[in-house]
């Protein structure tokens, strides 16, 4: 830490960083509407990076929420008889995942800091919920088993701890 550089506390919620999502999506400041600003700190990239990381955490809590509320997918433990010194993670998937034979869609992120429900962070912080997150995929594939009418609506996201 630098002598000058301020502790490495930052806030636990969305409101605390002064951010909120908008009705397209986008982060916005409360205050300004402004987006995302990674240098809050001009000479303090290690702290700036903190932070940006900090916030992070945040959305990823965030999305694993609209996973569930919009989506209708439930988080589920793996393995689901674990014991609490056992090794654990987790999945989003929709209800009938597990009994329905017909068709399966499986969405896997990719390596980092991306958790479930994710493409990139960089994309859902400096773009929007849509570009960022698999939200819209997840969505789109429910739409179309509804509409041919047919029970093929599984879904299983992929999660990894860390």
């Amino acid at each position: 830490m630098k002598k000058d550089e301020p502790p490495l506390e930052f806030p636990d919620t969305l409101e605390g960083f002064e951010y909120i999502f908008n009705e397209k999506g986008q982060l916005r400041h409360i205050k300004t509407g402004e987006p995302f600003v990674f240098n809050y700190r001009e000479d303090l990239h290690r702290w700036n990076q903190k932070r940006y990381e900090a916030l992070g955490e945040i959305i990823t809590k965030y999305v694993y929420e609209l996973l569930q509320t919009e989506c209708h997918l439930k988080k589920v433990t793996l393995p689901v008889d674990a014991t609490e010194s056992e090794p654990k993670s987790f999945i989003f998937m929709s209800e009938d995942a597990l009994t329905n034979p017909d068709k399966l869609l499986v969405l896997i992120h990719g390596n980092g800091v991306v958790r479930a429900g994710q493409w990139a962070r960089r994309l859902i912080i400096n773009e929007d919920l849509d570009s960022g997150t698999q939200i819209p995929y997840i969505k789109r594939a429910i739409e179309v088993a509804l509409d041919v009418a047919a029970p093929e609506r599984r879904v299983l996201l992929v999660g990894r701890s860390r």
